[in-house]
């Protein structure tokens, strides 16, 4: 389990991206629950993982690289602000 961000292309095509993921350390005895039962600490809001300087004060640990392969299709794409 763990959190990460990685850009949307908006050119049309399939596209293979990678996700760096990380997740909240916790203290030792989370890490070890975590261990043997799995799941782990959370953030409280995870919108705090989109703000640098929220993000910065975390105390994480890298937790895996995610391979994504997304189709785009862009369409009304100018209404939402994107310019491609």
């Amino acid at each position: 389990v763990g959190y990460g961000l990685c850009p949307v292309p908006c050119s049309p095509g399939c596209h293979r991206l990678s996700c760096v993921t990380w997740r909240p350390r916790g203290t030792w005895g989370e890490r070890l629950s975590r261990r043997f039962l799995g799941g782990g600490p959370r953030l409280r809001t995870p919108e705090a993982a989109l703000g640098a300087p929220d993000r910065f004060r975390l105390q994480t640990e890298a937790a895996g690289t995610v391979w994504l392969q997304l189709g785009v299709l862009p369409r009304n794409l100018g209404r939402f602000g994107v310019a491609c």
